[in-house]
């Protein structure tokens, strides 16, 4: 418990639903144990688990870490920005990174770069790309027959998690990324910025109450990076990795999938109209990337459109 005593510096709220095995990878991958150049002390990891029949449990949650706290929640709609939100408030950090998504799992640099980006711009925006587990998007692999276990399997390939950075040989850019590191992306499942920035922003709109909350991270994102007077770091070298897990917009099958993107769309134009573009701010791109990110920077530059 005294660990506790003394605020860290950032809480990061991952929110957990139906996805265990996954979760926990996750948790690992934000352990100080994995996590360069940080303290534990210096950051407080959230999380917040939606009730189901297959629970990650408070005993998994806090198997790897001291900085961890679990709440557990019964949620009566199908979406987690109720959880965010409440995640967001028991923060006792001076900033907040949402993790809407606890099947992702994170290279080992984002915790400390988000920091140090902190330390030159309080209220700046820091965010990581966004990268899928295999080599294709999952929403086409599902289709192919990708699953866990053949994720299981690339995840054994590069000897996970002894380097955290061999995730990069085995992903690629997620949908919404495909533009590359030198323009802003659609969203990014870690999303950073202060306290005070977060209540300005009024948290995540609760009214994305649909499967998966809908497009309601990628309106957090846009309403974050285009605010007034909110520098952009892009933690270019880092990423977060989604897990397969039978997710609403990865897991499913096409003719399913298609489905239910065109109620999340239905409910993304009632609420934000054609307004949708991504955010329209240039990011500073932030650290100094590992050798496996040196093929996602050469896509970056073939995506620059020519002045």
């Amino acid at each position: 418990m005294a660990l506790f005593r003394r605020k860290p510096r950032l809480s990061i709220v991952v929110i957990v639903y139906r996805m265990p095995d996954q979760a926990e990878k996750t948790l690992l991958s934000l352990s100080p144990e994995y996590q360069h150049g940080v303290r534990e002390r210096e950051y407080e990891v959230i999380v917040v688990e939606n009730h189901s029949d297959r629970l990650l449990g408070r005993e998994r949650a806090m198997r790897y870490a001291g900085n961890v706290r679990y709440f557990h929640r019964q949620e009566t709609q199908r979406t987690p920005v109720h959880a965010i939100n409440f995640g967001a408030a028991q923060a006792r950090g001076s900033h907040v990174a949402i993790m809407i998504d606890g099947a992702r799992m994170l290279s080992p640099g984002v915790v400390r770069l988000a920091l140090d980006a902190f330390r030159l711009e309080s209220e700046a925006a820091v965010s990581a790309p966004g990268y899928h587990i295999g080599h294709k998007l999952q929403q086409v692999a599902v289709n192919e027959g990708y699953d866990e276990e053949a994720e299981a399997e690339l995840l054994r390939s590069i000897e996970w998690p002894q380097d955290g950075y061999r995730l990069f040989d085995i992903a690629v850019l997620s949908g919404s990324c495909q533009g590359g590191f030198f323009q802003s992306n659609y969203e990014s499942n870690f999303i950073a910025m202060s306290v005070r920035k977060w209540k300005a922003l009024g948290g995540v709109d609760s009214r994305y109450n649909d499967f998966g909350g809908g497009n309601a991270n990628l309106d957090l994102y846009k309403r974050l990076l285009e605010y007034p007077n909110t520098p952009f770091y892009m933690l270019f070298g880092e990423g977060s990795f989604h897990q397969f897990h039978g997710g609403v917009t990865t897991g499913t099958r096409k003719a399913e999938r298609d489905v239910i993107y065109k109620q999340l769309d239905d409910q993304d134009r009632a609420l934000r109209g054609d307004d949708r573009a991504p955010p329209s701010v240039r990011p500073i791109l932030f650290g100094s990337p590992h050798p496996s990110v040196y093929r996602f920077i050469r896509h970056s530059l073939d995506k620059v459109q020519p002045q």
